[in-house]
C-alpha cells in the first residue's frame, strides 16, 4: 500500500513539474472571418512545433501567447505577452502566393508558418531578455533576429530550412519599397534587405557546403563567406553561454 502511495505521490510531483516548466501558454482570440479562420488553422497546425521552439530555450517566467490580437506582432513586457495578429498570418500569407513561393519547393501555406515561427522566436527574444535581464550592447532587434535564427537552428532539424523562408520574406518585402526615406534608416529594425542578408549569413554558416548556392560564387571567395562561418560560430558559443546562465 505504501508503495502504491509512492508511487501516486511520484507521478503527481512529475506532473506539477512537467506544468511548471510549461511557462509559454498559446492563447487564441475567436476567429470572426474566414480569413481570420485561416489564420488560426495554420498556427494550430504547427502548434507542437511552436512549443517545441519554446522549448529550446525555456523561459522560467510565464509567458502567454495572444494568436488573434489587435496589434503587433509585439512582445508587451507589462502584460507578459506575445501578440499575434490573425491578419499579419494572411498578409505574410498572400505574400508569399503572390510571389508564388511554390516554385521554390515551399508552399505559400508552409512557408507562412515557417516564417510565424521566426517571427515567435523574434519576440520571445524580447521576452527572454526582458525576463531575464539580458545585457544587449547594441540594437536589441537585431540581436533577436540572430536569438531567432538560432532558435530555429537548435529546435528543429530543418531549422535552417525554415530560417531561410523567413529570410526570403525579408526580401520578398524589401521588394515592395520603391524609395527609401529618413524614418526607414531611423527605424529601430535593421533594413529588411540587411535583415535578408543576416539571417542567410547565419544559415551559410552553419553549414557552407549544404549552403553554398546561398551567398554569390563572389561573396564567397572573399571574407564576407568566411565572416559568416565565424559569426556562426560565434553566436553558437553566445547560444550556449545563454543556455548556460539563464536556462536553468
Amino acid at each position: 500500500m505504501q508503495r502504491i502511495v509512492k508511487l501516486l505521490i511520484a507521478g503527481l510531483m512529475l506532473c506539477i513539474g512537467q506544468a511548471a516548466q510549461a511557462t509559454t501558454v498559446n492563447q487564441f482570440v475567436e476567429a470572426q472571418t474566414r480569413q481570420e479562420l485561416l489564420a488560426y488553422r495554420l498556427i494550430k497546425n504547427i502548434e507542437p512545433q511552436l512549443q517545441q521552439l519554446y522549448q529550446a530555450l525555456p523561459m522560467q517566467h510565464k509567458l502567454t501567447v495572444v494568436y488573434g490580437a489587435q496589434d503587433g506582432p509585439l512582445f508587451d513586457p507589462e502584460l507578459m505577452q506575445i501578440q499575434i495578429p490573425y491578419n499579419f498570418v494572411t498578409e505574410v500569407l498572400n505574400r508569399f502566393t503572390t510571389d508564388e513561393y511554390q516554385q521554390t519547393g515551399v508552399s505559400p501555406k508552409v512557408a507562412t508558418q515557417d516564417a510565424l515561427l521566426h517571427t515567435l522566436g523574434h519576440e520571445y527574444g524580447h521576452a527572454y531578455i526582458y525576463a531575464n535581464e539580458v545585457i544587449v550592447l547594441g540594437r536589441e532587434e537585431d540581436a533577436v533576429d540572430t536569438l531567432a535564427t538560432l532558435l530555429l537552428i537548435n529546435a528543429f532539424e530543418q531549422g535552417a530550412e525554415i530560417a531561410l523562408s523567413a529570410a526570403d520574406l525579408f526580401a520578398l518585402e524589401d521588394e515592395e519599397i520603391d524609395e527609401l526615406v529618413e524614418d526607414d534608416f531611423s527605424d529601430e529594425h535593421s533594413l529588411d534587405a540587411q535583415r535578408y542578408y543576416a539571417t542567410v549569413c547565419l544559415i551559410y554558416g552553419s553549414d557552407p557546403k549544404k549552403y553554398a548556392e546561398l551567398l554569390s560564387r563572389s561573396v564567397v571567395e572573399s571574407d564576407r563567406g568566411q565572416f559568416c562561418e565565424e559569426e556562426y560560430q560565434r553566436q553558437s558559443e553566445n547560444w550556449q553561454r545563454l543556455e548556460r546562465r539563464y536556462g536553468k
